[in-house]
């Protein structure tokens, strides 16, 4: 029984540092016509880039904090994701993002992680 409540934690886990990602990144998208930063501009860019490696930060850190057991393994699980959908992003076709853009993100993926890591560590008398 106690092994199936941990796989339950732990799935919970990773989907709330999904939903965390997701609405990070879904304030992110209402935001920039309010401050009325042009679609497709530099500015807009740099939004993004910012807002990306926050998200990931704030998923890999709400993942490692809820985690039954293991907890940076979870958080490191979510970010192998991240890093995947990153470089799966960067290297498509489809997308057409400058030089720049593509060396900041995935420049930021280490950061991700450790900050998450960081953010979502419990005190020892937390446990």
């Amino acid at each position: 029984m106690a092994m199936l409540k941990n796989l339950l934690f732990s799935l919970l886990a990773l989907l709330g540092g999904f939903i965390a990602l997701a609405l990070v990144t879904t304030v992110a998208s209402w935001l920039p016509p309010l401050l009325r930063l042009q679609p497709d501009s530099v500015a807009q860019l740099i939004w993004d880039l910012v807002f990306t490696v926050l998200g990931g930060i704030v998923a890999v850190g709400f993942t490692t904090r809820h985690a039954p057991r293991w907890p940076r393994s979870h958080g490191g699980a979510l970010w192998l994701l991240i890093a995947a959908a990153a470089l799966w992003a960067c290297l498509s076709p489809q997308y057409d993002l400058p030089r720049w853009f593509v060396l900041a993100l995935l420049l930021s993926l280490p950061v991700q992680l450790l900050a998450g890591l960081y953010l979502g560590r419990r005190s020892a008398r937390s446990r």
